[in-house]
């Protein structure tokens, strides 16, 4: 028995006509046996498959790249990319005990929410280059001594007097989790200007 394929595809273009593809199917001793089977849809078949197959390829690439397009700018709102940022000031003038930890209240900016307007701490949500930066100015005739602290050690010493300020501009490596804050000195009997005169903020440059 011998078994052969032969196809022959109608010769007219017009999408209304149906197409067939005939097969041999026995071809013995002069008596051939074909089948004729029925094309018109298969236009249709394949195109239907191809666009679903490039949809689900599009559904699968597409979150991908705004993962890496987020990734590469370094924010989108509510999001933990969300480059971390904080800027707050003193509301009222207020005269700080010994070691005591000055508490910005009034907060402009708090990206991320590191920044804790309760106690006065910035928390290191991720590992970077930051860039910190404060202005405290002292009162009318008055001293001001105060401390930059990072995880209860001092890091850089702030000084104004008669409304001349103590100002602080670092770039700093810092890690997730630690703490850094401005604390006041060992003296008694200075005062802190605020109504926004004196302020405090942070910002990550470059995660590391």
């Amino acid at each position: 028995m011998l078994i052969s394929c032969v196809q022959s595809i109608n010769g007219s273009q017009d999408p209304d006509k149906n197409s067939t593809v005939e097969v041999s199917l026995l071809d013995n001793q002069q008596m051939p046996l074909v089948a004729l089977f029925d094309t018109t849809k298969l236009n249709q078949v394949l195109k239907d498959f191809i666009i679903k197959t490039v949809e689900e390829a599009s559904d699968q690439r597409i979150p991908i790249i705004k993962t890496s397009v987020i990734e590469d700018i370094g924010y989108e709102t509510g999001q933990i990319h969300e480059r971390p940022a904080f800027t707050a000031s003193l509301k009222t003038d207020i005269y700080p005990q010994p070691s005591q930890t000055i508490i910005f209240d009034q907060v402009w900016l708090n990206v991320g929410n590191a920044y804790n307007s309760i106690t006065g701490v910035f928390t290191v949500p991720r590992n970077g280059l930051y860039f910190v930066s404060g202005t405290f100015m002292s009162a009318a005739g008055m001293n001001l001594h105060c401390h930059l602290i990072k995880n209860n050690q001092v890091i850089f010493g702030l000084f104004g007097h008669d409304y001349s300020p103590g100002t602080l501009h670092s770039a700093m490596l810092l890690k997730k989790g630690e703490k850094i804050y401005i604390k006041h000195d060992n003296k008694a009997g200075e005062t802190m200007l605020g109504r926004h005169y004196s302020m405090f903020s942070a910002y990550l440059i470059n995660e590391q």
